[in-house]
């Protein structure tokens, strides 16, 4: 089976829908959290992921816009989530609601667990190649564990469990205005990675528009 593996879309939909045919070429989609948060697309990515049938697991801006933004966050995730919470349908807004922290599933013979951060802190941790705690990963009986927030790329596929970050949909931080993604065939354990062009032009007017500061053109130009 080949597998699709997102994260961070950001309700960013123009980079979502530069993805449109890598996903469509997948048997199953995975989407690692923060489904809103920084941009104004909300609905229009939400109900593109569940017309995709993802599978979503809940991120930290998610659960901002559920339960409430810290009043120390900076300006560009507070403008995200005030966004989000003007915007959201009640539907998708029920939805988020419904998504796990972690998702631990066997899907083409290979056990997966899916988190955001890490899985100590599946909303707030941050799994940096540097981070020590990468090597406390090797007691999980997975064969991989895939994970998101950092919005940068990993892969290491030398050990079991493999470990996978694809990066970010939204708001990549290694590759600008790139829309970012990772497939992995189960039967080979091959891996893939995607990154597919978009223009973000769309994305910055529409905040602006909003109100978004000046912070709106860092990692999208």
């Amino acid at each position: 089976m080949r597998l699709a593996f997102i994260s961070d879309v950001h309700a960013n939909f123009e980079a979502l829908d530069a993805l449109s045919d890598v996903l469509a070429g997948a048997d199953r989609i995975f989407c690692l959290g923060d489904m809103v948060g920084y941009y104004c697309q909300v609905n229009e990515a939400i109900d593109r992921l569940r017309q995709l049938g993802a599978l979503c697991i809940l991120g930290n801006h998610d659960n901002f816009l559920l339960n409430g933004c810290p009043p120390d966050a900076k300006p560009a995730v507070q403008f995200g989530i005030e966004q989000a919470d003007l915007l959201i349908s009640d539907s998708n807004r029920q939805w988020l609601g419904t998504l796990p922290l972690t998702w631990g599933i066997i899907v083409g013979g290979r056990s997966i667990l899916l988190v955001h951060g890490s899985p100590w802190q599946p909303l707030e941790g941050y799994l940096y190649a540097d981070n020590p705690q990468m090597a406390r990963l090797d007691q999980f009986d997975y064969d991989m564990i895939v994970w998101g927030q950092t919005h940068r790329a990993l892969q290491r596929l030398d050990r079991k469990p493999i470990l996978l970050n694809p990066g970010s949909v939204g708001q990549s931080r290694d590759r600008r205005a790139r829309a970012c993604a990772m497939i992995v065939d189960t039967a080979t354990m091959a891996v893939e990675i995607i990154e597919c062009p978009y223009d973000s032009g769309p994305v910055m007017e529409l905040a602006i528009a909003n109100g978004a500061g000046e912070w709106i053109s860092k990692h999208l130009r």
